[in-house]
């Protein structure tokens, strides 16, 4: 069967914050967008994320992007920390879990006895439901007879396809994301499903561009022009990825940010990654195993910077932070990142001046060299690429140059690039990625007099609880 070119690509991309549809041209450049708030339950039985906002979304916005390009094609994308439990017929026998839950110390305790070690699933256990399997684990022990009335279970991201085609399905990208439910190695279901007994609960794999159904009528209307065809979907932060693999990047580093700051390798040994430093891996939709680091990057900023915007910074403030010696240790939020056991023991020492430029200077400084960490944690020696928020931060990317000395650090423009990388997966064709062009820009190191040193008695001070 020849390939047929979709004339308008719908991507479905279901946030935790924001959830909105975008419509691009076969050519992926952005032509529409709608968008709504996510909205989350605090419970009974536990925090949850409703879905119907997102349907309604869809039932909505659907036909009307219709109208602007037959939607040939659609692509569920969201984040992957969470699953959809469903009964018999298809409605769910329990709330789908917000991430942010906070599980019974009792239950967590019994989960880590029997948790998969990091050497089958190379993920660690995270903080809050942030893990698939103690999601399940949880809710089986839990609310045994509410769990007793699941017949399948598939993450969130295929979730969004089943209701909108009918069709419930797993993907590569989505179950090897730090969850637990995978062995990466192999690519089949881990020790922690088969010991639980949850191997009939997940339905079969579909390749992340395949049509796994077409839209149901209550999202087409009359008159709609497309084919509607429903695709496998993608992890957001791996269709990310998938955007510079498209545009023809074979070995080099992805800092993508936002929240969250996920370093992508794609040349790093298994062997290298350290669960202390949380470290991890994806699974690109080719099936591809892809190293990666990670720390809660916006939110440590956030924390560091209080009230002042990221633009208040200067170089300049940082000079006199690094003469001064006045530092932001890790870490500020729960989770350490790549530096072991910092989670909670962020502080600043020296005396920070009370203005805007000195706490978004601190800021940068900092999440500039936890990035540094990050990649010092996946063993990258190749060309460093970082791309959202941090992209979009002067004062911070000339510092992780200047740290990077061995490297070229460059800044992408992409806004959407998960949205993006999502979109192109209607262009595979039996497995060819499609090339898509790309903008870089090469930072070039400042002269920042001293930041060796400083980072040297930085990292001393960081890692001293280790001692």
């Amino acid at each position: 069967m020849s390939f047929e070119r979709p004339r308008g690509i719908a991507v479905a991309d279901v946030g935790y914050t924001n959830t909105k549809i975008m419509l691009f041209s076969p050519d992926l450049a952005p032509v529409a967008e709608r968008k709504i708030a996510s909205r989350h339950r605090e419970g009974p039985p536990y925090r949850s994320i409703d879905p119907e906002p997102m349907v309604a979304l869809c039932r909505e916005a659907l036909p009307e992007l219709d109208r602007i390009l037959p939607v040939d094609a659609i692509v569920p994308c969201a984040h992957g920390a969470a699953l959809a439990c469903q009964a018999a017929d298809g409605s769910l026998a329990m709330p789908v879990m917000d991430y942010t839950s906070e599980p019974p110390p009792d239950i967590v305790a019994d989960y880590r006895r029997i948790a998969p070690g990091f050497e089958e699933t190379f993920c660690t256990l995270l903080p809050m439901a942030l893990t698939h399997g103690l999601q399940l684990y949880w809710q089986q022990r839990a609310w045994p007879a509410e769990f007793a009335r699941i017949a399948t279970v598939i993450p969130w991201i295929q979730y969004v396809g089943f209701r909108l085609s009918g069709k419930a399905v797993t993907e590569m990208s989505s179950m090897s994301c730090q969850t637990h439910l995978m062995d990466t190695r192999s690519q089949t279901l881990s020790s922690l499903v088969k010991r639980q007994g949850w191997e009939a609960l997940f339905p079969p794999m579909a390749k992340a561009w395949e049509t796994i159904g077409r839209l149901r009528p209550e999202f087409t209307g009359p008159g709609f022009r497309g084919r509607g065809a429903v695709l496998g979907g993608v992890h957001d932060s791996t269709a990310n990825y998938m955007r510079y693999v498209c545009a023809g990047l074979d070995r080099f580093s992805l800092v993508s940010t936002g929240t969250w700051s996920i370093s992508f390798d794609t040349s790093t040994p298994l062997d290298h990654l350290v669960e202390a430093r949380d470290t991890n891996t994806n699974t690109d939709v080719l099936g591809r195993t892809v190293a990666c680091s990670r720390f809660f990057g916006g939110k440590e900023f956030e924390q560091v910077a209080g009230d002042a915007p990221a633009e208040a910074a200067s170089l300049d403030m940082v000079r006199e932070l690094i003469v001064k010696g006045i530092m932001a240790l890790p870490s500020f939020t729960d989770s350490g990142g790549p530096v072991p056991r910092s989670g909670g023991r962020g502080r600043i020492v020296g005396d920070l001046p009370a203005s805007a430029e000195a706490r978004a200077s601190l800021a940068a400084l900092y999440c500039a060299q936890m990035v540094s960490e990050q990649l010092d944690a996946i063993s990258s020696r190749h060309d460093v690429i970082v791309d959202g928020p941090f992209a979009q931060n002067p004062v911070l990317m000339a510092i992780l140059a200047d740290l990077r000395r061995g490297q070229q650090v460059k800044a992408s423009d992409l806004r959407d690039g998960t949205t993006v990388g999502a979109a192109s997966l209607a262009l595979i064709d039996d497995g060819r990625l499609p090339s898509i062009g790309l903008s870089l820009k090469l930072q070039a190191p400042p002269d920042l007099a001293g930041l060796a040193r400083y980072h040297s008695n930085w990292k001393e001070k960081a890692y001293a609880h280790l001692a």
